[in-house]
């Protein structure tokens, strides 16, 4: 079952709380999940809210929190306490990722380990049995509105080919014109940010699915 996510970058709460009474007032959102990014003007050169602001608004969907920070550990009682069901951080980070991985998991929450392009995906071999979820980047992690990286499609179908025990989700400039090939490849969850979200919501969403063929 292909799920699409609805990914969610904002530097104040005033365009986060636009977006989250976007999300609410679609047909399309209710139920599911979200994708929020954190970022920590360290890892990436950019800055987004905190799980603080996030908690301040209502939304009927799980929360996935996408971690672009250079310190994931400090982060995972704030994101339990503002209500995530999962934890996606980077293996590029400065933290051990079995310490990570541990410490999201006692906390009750799922755990997903994002990679770079140039990451090689072998990296994950001694995780592969204690997360559910790869995030496999198809931009440069921090900033959207980028071209989608057409070698993003190999490293899904390696990554599928290995079939490990892990959901493969794919983040970054994902559309209507590549979503058919990114789920071919092996993809089984999309993060979609600006193209979902400028415009009709729901429009934007029958797009996505005709591409992928219904699937």
């Amino acid at each position: 079952m292909i799920q699409i996510l609805p990914a969610i970058l904002d530097k104040t709460p005033e365009e986060f709380g636009k977006h989250i009474d976007q999300l609410s007032r679609s047909a399309s959102f209710q139920e599911g999940w979200v994708h929020i990014d954190f970022a920590d003007n360290k890892f990436v050169l950019n800055e987004a809210i905190g799980p603080e602001e996030v908690a301040k608004y209502p939304l009927n969907l799980n929360k996935e929190a996408h971690l672009m920070v250079s310190h994931p550990l400090q982060w995972i009682d704030r994101l339990k306490e503002a209500g995530f069901k999962r934890v996606v951080f980077h293996f590029e980070s400065d933290d051990d990722p079995l310490e990570v991985i541990n410490k999201i998991k006692e906390a009750g929450m799922e755990a997903g380990i994002a990679l770079k392009m140039e990451t090689p995906i072998e990296k994950l071999e001694p995780y592969k049995d204690k997360i559910d979820l790869v995030l496999l980047m198809s931009i440069v992690p921090g900033f959207q509105g980028q071209p989608f990286l057409p070698e993003a499609l190999d490293r899904i179908k390696s990554l599928k080919e290995k079939g490990w025990p892990v959901r493969i989700s794919v983040d970054g400039s994902v559309r209507d014109s590549n979503a058919r090939q990114i789920v071919q490849a092996g993809a089984d969850q999309l993060s979609v940010g600006s193209f979902l979200l400028t415009g009709d919501i729901n429009e934007n969403m029958e797009k996505l699915w005709e591409a992928i063929g219904g699937s």
